[in-house]
């Protein structure tokens, strides 16, 4: 039977999993870093994949007002919202239930977009990816900046674990199945390669893709929960 990449993320301990990051792990010192870069505190940001609300928590305590946090999953949406009320009830307004494949906003609304912690990547096939890619750019304004996280199965402090792991599950290079604390979850491992071809073929241009940890230093709890990662920092052309 084939397994369904979106499971994981409808379970409630998966959502109370990332709930409890959002408050516990916050936001990554290499995340703030890039944010404080390229976004401005007068930016309206549309988050994607929001989980259990640990960026936009960050985002809104850092004095970014106007954050809009997305996510497929019901549950996540629901705790998310209970976490972000929890230090101000009105924030829980700011959680909406969304496809980041098919977003329903109205085209250019954006002065920018995150996609953090490897969401982009836990979505199954390049066709899934691309579609996401294309539907943040329509809602992007002209010049509106994306920031997003892709594990790199090339470089970093993981490229020697993945080139031992073998054929893919699926023969897609990149793609596999993890185990997690809750249930197994999907995630591709990219290139930078790789993933510079999908921006292109959506209408982005790399500003900056560095390691994660070629940005900053980030504490204990972030590497236990998070490893290693790639950052894409792009510009809608």
């Amino acid at each position: 039977m084939e397994r369904d990449p979106q499971a994981h993320w409808l379970e409630t301990e998966t959502a109370l999993h990332y709930a409890r990051a959002a408050v516990r792990v916050g936001m990554w010192a290499s995340e703030r870093v890039l944010i404080e870069r390229h976004f401005s505190k007068s930016h309206r940001i549309l988050e994607l994949g929001c989980g259990g609300g640990r960026v936009a928590l960050g985002l809104l305590q850092s004095g970014y007002p106007d954050v809009i946090a997305t996510d497929f999953s019901p549950i996540m949406v629901s705790l998310a919202r209970a976490v972000l009320a929890d230090h101000d009830e009105a924030w829980e307004k700011i959680v909406e239930q969304q496809d980041a494949t098919a977003l329903t906003y109205p085209d250019a609304c954006f002065d920018g977009a995150i996609y953090a912690f490897n969401g982009l990547m836990c979505l199954p096939r390049r066709a899934h990816r691309l579609a996401a890619l294309r539907s943040i750019h329509r809602v992007l304004k002209p010049g509106g900046i994306l920031l997003f996280t892709a594990a790199d199965r090339e470089k970093g402090a993981y490229a020697a674990y993945r080139a031992k792991e073998g054929e893919p599950d699926d023969g897609i290079p990149g793609d596999r199945w993890h185990e997690s604390d809750t249930s197994p979850v999907f995630m591709h491992s990219s290139t930078e390669t790789e993933t510079r071809g999908e921006l292109s073929e959506t209408g982005f241009t790399v500003i900056e893709c560095p390691l994660s940890t070629e940005v900053a230093a980030d504490g204990p709890l972030v590497r236990q929960f998070a490893g290693e990662t790639r950052f894409f920092v792009v510009r809608k052309s």
